[in-house]
């Protein structure tokens, strides 16, 4: 989190949803990870084009003669070589080495496209949960008059003790609903800090928790998109690293030559030369080697197929998901609320003129806050699917509800 203690962020006022992405993605390890590995990628692209290292190799010796009249000796020398490797069989390696690092770049946007998928279900929950305790705070105020209201109605005999009593039953219960969300909205808070930054302040408001930019939501257009999944580009790419793969084995079944110059002394002469050398791919010509590339080769197709059917299923279950809880919210706003509104307001009004029993009314007040529990619900599940439908497509901005599903 050295960034955003480096540089504190003015978190005052609602937020956008695209701003704790772009906190979590200046401060989340996530980034570090995928630059160190695409680092250690590009590492090994240089070291596939890197020469052998020249071997030096010096002697130092002692003659025993055969022969009584010739002295001892100590010859000495050293030799200088060089092993080069084939034009095809360097190029093929750095070749792979390159499609490696493409497949490392390709898996960074994955990472990246999970990094942002993860904040905006988090940002997702605290919003719900933050809506949680708006409702609870107005149902606890609400209960408490209600039983305020009651014991001043028992003060002048229109009302029993039973009344107050249960009037103040709901109004503890309501206090205990209201700190229990208190509580979840906190726990929230505290997992978003975590992805975003410690610094996000109490009652923060997300402005476009159940908003966005995104409107496609026919299956046809989906696919298309989901055809461009990174997913499916990094398998791609492993696929193509894998051919490359092969190549490279193949083409180290090339034998290597190796180049050198000697020198030598001895007491009478002194010996210079050049040598010329290359191994005799007679017992090993890579076919290990070879094989496992192959079998690499075709598990990475495999994979991919394997993602994309999986992909494809994804796709068909959030696409599901999302309709069918956009579906709910819509009935829910358009339908239960206003019905459920209007029969407190009736009831309230009743109770107030004493047509209406407290049972009425509180039996009122709990068919009411379980269809706004039940929108809420419904709001956070057509959120969190259409985050869903966004992974499957490769493009988590899509948390976003069409513009024909009524925002509160």
């Amino acid at each position: 989190m050295a960034v955003a203690a480096a540089h504190p962020r003015d978190w005052s006022g609602p937020v956008t949803m695209e701003r704790l992405i772009q906190a979590a993605q200046d401060a989340h390890p996530t980034r570090d990870a995928i630059a160190a590995a695409q680092a250690a990628a590009a590492a090994q692209v240089r070291q596939a084009g890197a020469w052998d290292n020249p071997e030096l190799e010096l002697s130092l010796g002692r003659t025993r003669p055969r022969v009584d009249d010739l002295e001892r000796d100590q010859p000495y020398g050293g030799s200088l070589s060089q092993r080069l490797n084939w034009w095809g069989k360097r190029n093929a390696r750095v070749a792979a080495a390159r499609a490696h690092q493409q497949v490392a770049e390709a898996e960074g946007q994955i990472a990246l496209a999970g990094l942002r998928s993860d904040v905006r279900r988090a940002a997702i929950v605290y919003a719900v949960a933050a809506e949680a305790v708006i409702q609870a705070v107005e149902d606890a105020r609400i209960a408490t008059e209600l039983a305020a209201m009651t014991e001043a109605r028992l003060a002048v005999g229109e009302a029993d003790r039973s009344s107050v009593a249960r009037a103040k039953l709901e109004a503890t219960t309501a206090a205990l609903h209201r700190d229990a969300r208190t509580r979840e909205a906190a726990t929230a808070l505290a997992v978003l800090r975590t992805w975003c930054d410690p610094a996000l302040p109490e009652g923060l408001v997300v402005a476009d928790a159940f908003a966005g930019t995104a409107t496609v939501t026919d299956a046809t257009s989906l696919a298309l998109a989901a055809d461009r999944h990174p997913q499916l580009r990094a398998l791609a790419e492993a696929a193509a690293a894998a051919g490359a793969t092969v190549n490279a084995e193949r083409e180290a079944r090339m034998p290597d030559l190796t180049v050198g110059v000697f020198a030598d002394r001895e007491a009478e002469k002194d010996s210079y030369g050049v040598t010329l050398g290359f191994e005799l791919p007679l017992w090993n010509r890579n076919d290990a080697g070879i094989a496992a590339a192959e079998a690499a080769q075709a598990q990475a197709r495999a994979a991919a197929r394997s993602e994309r059917l999986r992909l494809a299923r994804d796709l068909a279950e959030a696409l599901g998901a999302a309709q069918t809880a956009q579906g709910e919210v819509k009935a829910l706003t358009e339908q239960a609320v206003p019905v459920a509104e209007e029969a407190i307001q009736l009831r309230t009004s009743a109770f107030q003129a004493g047509e209406a029993s407290l049972s009425d009314l509180l039996e009122a007040r709990r068919a009411a806050n379980t269809v706004r529990a039940e929108l809420r619900d419904a709001r956070r599940r057509a959120a969190l699917a259409l985050v869903d439908l966004g992974m499957a497509v490769g493009d988590p901005s899509l948390g976003v509800a069409p513009a024909d599903i009524p925002q509160p």
